[in-house]
């Protein structure tokens, strides 16, 4: 089993190479193609992937990999099981399956209206959100940082980004449906 010396080694390759970023997210895939949902504790990602686990193939409900690759961004599960052996929270992981990146979410949870998804256009907004989320070098490696802006940049002009508006009450039905139609 990986320590976290190893996974930061990880993390310091991947992040010199440009190759990948490291996002705490929950991510699940159908038909080849994944959905990541960024974003801090609390905010509803674990949430949304446990409702669609019997509709979708869950990847990782708390670490991701966003590799970047000729054929688009991959995302595989970034676990270290220590993790696993410390924590009370049962997690769902599958390092068995990546996909290509087909959308970046961030949850609302909505209380009004049905589960719905608003695209973002605002560079800025999606940047502060992204920077929420997206695992930043460590102490010690702050030189790594303008690979690491490069690699957001590059995410956020390779893929569609959205807040996804989800109410609890709404079906796993209707929002695979809502996913689906991205």
């Amino acid at each position: 089993m990986p320590s976290v010396s190893d996974t930061l080694q990880v993390q310091r390759e991947l992040y010199s190479a440009e190759k990948a970023l490291i996002v705490h997210s929950s991510s699940f895939e159908k038909n080849g193609f994944a959905f990541v949902c960024g974003g801090v504790c609390t905010a509803g990602k674990s949430t949304l992937c446990f409702k669609l686990k019997e509709l979708f193939n869950p990847i990782n409900d708390d670490r991701n990999l966003l590799e970047f690759a000729d054929s688009g961004i991959i995302v595989s599960s970034f676990w270290d099981q220590n993790e696993q052996n410390f924590s009370t929270k049962q997690y769902l992981v599958n390092n068995e399956i990546s996909a290509k990146l087909r959308a970046f979410l961030f949850v609302a949870k909505e209380f009004e209206k049905e589960t719905y998804l608003e695209e973002l256009s605002d560079k800025t907004y999606i940047w502060k959100k992204l920077l929420l989320c997206a695992a930043p070098p460590v102490k010690g490696d702050e030189s790594l940082f303008p690979n690491y802006f490069s690699m957001l940049e590059k995410l956020m002009s390779e893929t569609r980004f959205f807040i996804i508006h989800h109410n609890l009450k709404d079906p796993p039905e209707f929002v695979a449906e809502r996913l689906l139609n991205i």
